[in-house]
C-alpha cells in the first residue's frame, strides 16, 4: 500500500461509498488507509453491521503488515460514517459505486443520487462489465459518470482502472485519476468506452482458452492451473504482455501469432463446463464449491493466502519499480 503522490491537490477530503459488499469494504479500507472520509451506505442493516467490523480487521492488518502505523491510523473509526440513508451522500463530492451487477438496480440508485447531489459531484461506479456509456444514458448530468474499477484486495493491490465515457468532462477523468493517485493506486486510464475494459478483456481472453483446453481433452483443471501459474504466473506482475515480448524476443511472437492465432478458440457461447457449475450452484471457496471443491478450512486457508501474498508482492514489486524506473 505505497502511497502515490497527486500531481495536483486533490480538493476534497470526503468520499462517498455505494454498497459494502466484499469490494465495497476493501474501498472503504484504502480509502480510510490513506487519510480521507468515508460516507458509506448499504441499504441493509446487517451488512452494515458486519462491514464495519471487517473493515476493522483490514485496519489492524493494514498496521500489523507495517503498511501504515497505529498512528497513522489513529481516529479512523472518526472518519467513517455508515448510514442507510442516500440523502446524507449529500454533500460528498465524489461518490464511488459499488453494488452488484444489474443494471436497473444501478439506474434506480443513480436516479436518487442525483436527486440529492449537486451537479458537480463525480458518481464513479466499480462496475467490472457495464459500459460507462449505457451508465451514462438517461442521466441529468452524464458527465460526471465514469468507471473506477478496483481489485480486490481492494486496500492492497496498486490496480486501478478508469474508463471515461462519450459525454464524461475532463474534470471528472482528472479527479478520478487524482484520487487513485492519493490512495496509492497505479492508475490506468482508457481512452474511451469498451466493454470488459482493459484487464478484463485479456483475462476473459484467457479463461476461454483454458475453458476449451479441458473441453477439448488437452488437459484436466489442475493441470491446466499449473501450466498458466509456473509461467505468465512467474512474469506477468513485473511485465506486461508487450513488455514480455521485448525481454523474450518480438521477433519469435510475430511467427508463432501467424500460426497459433488460426487455432485459438473464437467460442461466442458460454462454455459448457462453466454452464455446468453455475446450474449446479457452484460459487467456488464460498459455498465450498467451484472448479475445486473446499472444506471450510481449504477455503479459509485459500483466502488467507492470497491476502499475504498479495502483501508480499507489493513489497517486492516497490523495489523492482525502483530499479527500472516504474513498471
Amino acid at each position: 500500500m505505497a502511497k502515490r503522490t497527486a500531481t495536483q491537490p486533490l480538493g476534497f477530503d470526503t468520499v462517498g461509498l455505494v454498497g459494502l459488499g466484499l469490494m465495497g469494504r476493501g474501498i472503504a479500507t484504502c480509502l480510510l488507509a490513506n487519510g480521507l472520509k468515508v460516507v458509506a451506505y448499504n441499504r441493509t442493516a446487517s451488512r452494515r453491521r458486519v462491514a464495519v467490523g471487517q473493515i476493522a480487521g483490514h485496519v489492524g492488518e493494514v498496521i500489523r503488515r507495517k503498511m501504515r502505523t497505529r498512528a497513522q491510523m489513529k481516529g479512523w473509526k472518526m472518519r467513517l460514517t455508515v448510514t442507510g440513508a442516500v440523502d446524507e451522500l449529500g454533500d460528498c463530492p465524489f461518490i464511488i459505486e459499488s453494488v452488484k451487477e444489474d443494471l436497473a438496480l444501478k439506474r434506480d440508485l443513480y436516479d436518487r443520487l442525483e436527486a440529492v447531489v449537486p451537479a458537480r459531484t463525480i458518481i464513479a461506479s466499480n462496475t467490472s462489465s457495464i459500459p460507462v456509456t449505457v451508465l451514462q444514458a438517461g442521466r441529468v448530468h452524464p458527465e460526471r459518470f465514469i468507471v473506477m474499477h478496483w481489485a480486490e484486495p481492494a486496500w492492497i493491490t496498486p490496480y486501478l482502472e478508469i474508463v471515461p465515457g462519450p459525454k464524461t468532462s475532463p474534470r471528472t477523468k482528472r479527479l478520478t485519476r487524482q484520487l487513485g493517485l492519493t490512495v496509492g493506486k497505479n492508475p490506468t486510464l482508457a481512452n474511451f468506452d469498451i466493454r470488459g475494459f482493459i484487464s478484463n478483456r485479456m483475462m476473459y481472453a484467457m479463461m476461454r482458452e483454458a475453458c476449451h483446453l479441458v473441453e477439448a481433452g488437452v488437459a484436466d483443471v489442475e493441470t491446466v492451473d499449473r501450466s498458466f501459474r509456473n509461467d505468465i504466473g512467474c512474469w506477468a506482475s513485473i511485465a506486461g504482455p508487450f513488455r514480455w515480448m521485448d525481454l523474450t524476443g518480438v521477433g519469435a511472437y510475430a511467427t508463432v501469432m501467424e500460426g497459433l492465432f488460426p487455432e485459438l478458440s473464437d467460442r461466442k457461447t458460454l462454455p459448457r463446463m462453466m454452464k455446468r457449475l453455475r446450474d449446479r450452484g457452484a460459487e467456488g471457496i464460498s459455498n465450498g464449491r467451484g472448479h475445486y471443491r473446499y472444506s471450510p478450512a481449504e477455503a479459509r486457508r485459500w483466502e488467507k493466502a492470497w491476502v499475504d501474498f498479495t502483501y508480499d508482492l507489493q513489497a517486492l514489486l516497490a523495489k523492482y519499480d525502483r530499479q527500472v524506473g516504474g513498471l
